[in-house]
């Protein structure tokens, strides 16, 4: 692995997939698929749709359901990534209502932020859990279903790339596949929505908190006693491609790091995702309101209703085939500990608070 770890060092980028690979790849979606489906697959497709509601009800059981499915299936790197990174949008979300950012911003701006962080959230675990679910029962039925994606109306664009993992286990492949799906499965039905475009993606607070650090993705680690930061920024949420880009970043920093993913996990398995700050550093943050010397950051289920969404939207993103050059390489991510500038944003923060009052 080390040998491996510095070889991608000389690199820009890493190959995960080749030009030839997503050519024989790509004929699957020129053929028209209308498969007869049994009894027993109407049975299969309600108990997903079941578990997948019973796991949307918020934030908290989201983040817990990818990491029991990834530790079911180690394979799926995807799911930790996904963890991860709804760890991040709870984070966001109790920040709104902790004893920094509500100070910041205007209070007719926190319930739309909420909103636009939530509805993500819960669209991409409506649309992603069902494909995790249905690679678990092909394994335990020894046979692909994935002519059933299209019952969950699932793209188009991810039914070779789950036939060609059940087959290979190439956890790149499959990791960008559904970074990509996500990203496109949630620019119209979020970022391009009316009402998150006039409420939050066009106005200066949107601006602002990312400038503060609003938006950083950080990946909390085991080092030793103590737990330290890995991650990146957004910087244009609004971006499709940009965001493409940090999924695939992160992935890169998580899983091509030398035992990063391990120490990760480390972190991920020993403490449970509360929405609270306090779950990394509870020497900063703490999650009761009355405690004077440390930054209030919220449990996610104190602050925060659960919201019923509807999922109306069946519409299949994937209309331009030029995408699937996203999917031949991922950046080659420096190793880099980012505590201290997040320590530093949380000193900024606190600063323009003070300021304010």
């Amino acid at each position: 692995m080390q040998s491996l770890y510095r070889y991608f060092l000389y690199r820009h980028h890493i190959d995960i997939a080749s030009s030839s690979l997503l050519h024989q790849l790509s004929k699957q979606w020129e053929r028209p698929s209308h498969p007869h489906i049994t009894e027993e697959e109407h049975k299969i497709v309600s108990e997903i749709k079941q578990k997948t509601a019973n796991y949307n009800r918020n934030n908290i059981t989201r983040t817990a359901a990818y990491l029991a499915f990834f530790e079911r299936h180690p394979e799926v790197h995807w799911a930790f990534l996904a963890h991860i990174v709804s760890r991040n949008g709870g984070w966001n979300m109790t920040d709104l209502k902790g004893s920094v950012i509500p100070r910041l911003l205007p209070a007719e701006h926190i319930h739309p932020l909420f909103l636009f962080l939530e509805r993500a959230n819960a669209l991409i675990f409506h649309d992603a859990y069902p494909q995790l679910l249905l690679y678990e029962k092909s394994k335990q039925k020894k046979k692909p279903l994935f002519h059933l994606l299209a019952s969950f109306s699932v793209s188009s664009f991810m039914k070779p790339f789950w036939e060609y993992f059940f087959e290979t286990k190439n956890s790149p492949v499959i990791t960008v596949a559904l970074i990509i799906n996500e990203q496109q499965y949630i620019q119209k039905r979020v970022m391009e929505n009316k009402f998150f475009q006039t409420h939050v993606l066009s106005t200066i607070p949107f601006i602002a908190e990312q400038w503060l650090g609003f938006n950083d993705v950080l990946i909390p680690y085991q080092a030793g006693p103590h737990i330290r930061l890995a991650g990146t920024t957004v910087r244009d949420f609004a971006d499709v491609h940009h965001r493409i880009h940090i999924g695939k970043s992160l992935y890169s920093i998580l899983f091509f790091q030398h035992r990063l993913a391990k120490r990760a996990y480390q972190f991920a398995s020993q403490h449970a995702h509360t929405g609270s700050r306090a779950d990394f550093w509870p020497q900063l943050f703490s999650a009761e309101k009355a405690d004077p010397f440390r930054i209030y950051s919220p449990r996610l289920e104190t602050v925060w209703p659960n919201i019923s969404h509807p999922f109306s939207d069946r519409r299949d993103w994937f209309t331009d085939k030029t995408i699937i050059k996203m999917m031949e390489t991922i950046p080659v991510m420096k190793e880099e500990d980012i505590t201290a500038n997040y320590m530093r944003n949380i000193q900024t923060l606190n600063a323009a608070v003070k300021a304010v009052q």
